[in-house]
């Protein structure tokens, strides 16, 4: 569990650092001040400088290349974007480092130029007429955790191509990325339904199926029955689940309760496949009313003990901001194990509030956002 992170040239983050972290951790802060780059930054520290993990970043974003002649997004993200000043040139880089009592993980990104380099065995990857044409320049991956150096081969325009990105590490002789296996970035979309299943299958009629449940009748007391059927992309964004009612003989799509039952789903799934890791989300409140939030954030400490896992989330919500002061105090000794980080532009460094400080703030009602 980090305490500190450092961020060097990753987007509008310069120079950052964020100290005297906890278990759960909620970003605060005006629109555009960096909460989301620092999550993202903190998403690729975790994720061990995975190569999907940048895509994922790239594509949420909407940071993609347009085909001109279909007049659609490419399965390529620019990634010139990730660097502070949005500049594609050889040497650019961005760097991540982590830190806790015993050791120092970090990540650097950076573009190097790589003249003639001619495209590879990449026929098993890319369909003939979307081939990648001969590259210039490589996204390399330099990890500590690992001592590790990894190269992924740029188009011409500066594009990760998506199956390039998430095939990198399954190739022969190239190490298997396991270390993002339990790191997840929710977004304010939170997750669809076909990726929602792939994690529910690991976890149906096991014990963690009560946490769902439990998650979703902060929602709707009355949910009795959760359970999957198809697959999510047949039956949209949102399909794949139904649940049952007391009371009720027949069930029904769980995507008719609408967005906060859906991310309520979300958290409460992606907690239990974060054993050991990191839980990233933006705009944790979204579709949530102001009730629940006190149990959803109950929800989740509790779970990131259970599991070990260490939370980073955000938020523009003053509800969301004084319910976490409902927990504040309930932790079992360990030094601040919920803190609030308030990051301020042209400001190197966040400014933690510790839970005394959150609990003081809510009783007085004090804006720290």
């Amino acid at each position: 569990m980090f305490r500190s992170v450092r961020i060097s040239g990753y987007r509008g983050l310069s120079r950052y650092e964020l100290r005297d972290l906890g278990r759960v951790n909620l970003l605060v802060g005006k629109n555009n001040s960096g909460k989301t780059s620092a999550l993202e930054a903190l998403y690729i520290l975790g994720s061990d400088g995975d190569p999907a993990a940048l895509w994922r970043i790239g594509n949420r974003r909407g940071e993609r290349f347009v085909d001109e002649n279909r007049l659609r997004p490419r399965g390529e993200v620019d990634v010139s974007h990730l660097f502070t000043g949005h500049e594609l040139t050889p040497g650019q880089a961005f760097y991540v480092e982590g830190t806790n009592s015993l050791t120092t993980q970090g990540v650097e990104v950076s573009i190097e130029d790589a003249p003639g380099l001619e495209q590879e065995d990449e026929a098993d990857l890319l369909a003939e007429e979307e081939a990648l044409p001969r590259r210039r320049m490589t996204l390399k991956v330099k990890t500590t955790n690992k001592k590790r150096q990894q190269e992924i081969g740029l188009s011409y325009q500066g594009g990760l191509d998506q199956r390039l990105a998430e095939a990198f590490n399954s190739r022969p002789g190239r190490p298997n990325q396991d270390a993002s296996a339990n790191v997840h970035f929710v977004t304010t979309e939170s997750f669809p339904g076909n990726e929602l299943l792939r994690h529910w299958d690991r976890i149906q009629l096991t014990p963690d199926e009560e946490l769902v449940l439990q998650a979703l009748r902060f929602v709707d007391g009355s949910i009795e029955q959760i359970r999957s059927y198809g697959t999510g992309s047949v039956y949209g964004p949102r399909g794949g689940f139904i649940v049952k009612r007391h009371g009720e003989a027949s069930p029904f799509p769980l995507g008719s309760l609408g967005d906060g039952a859906w991310r309520m789903l979300t958290l409460a799934i992606v907690l239990t496949q974060c054993a050991g890791g990191m839980l990233f989300i933006d705009e944790i409140d979204t579709g949530l009313h102001y009730t629940v939030m006190s149990d959803m954030w109950r929800l989740i400490y509790e779970s990131a003990k259970k599991f070990d896992v260490q939370v980073f989330a955000s938020t523009h919500s003053y509800d969301c901001v004084h319910s976490l002061s409902s927990i504040c105090g309930i932790g079992d000794g360990a030094k601040e194990a919920i803190t609030i980080q308030r990051i301020e532009t042209r400001k190197s460094v966040s400014v933690p509030f510790s839970e005394l400080e959150i609990q003081i703030a809510a009783e007085q009602h004090i804006e720290i956002r």
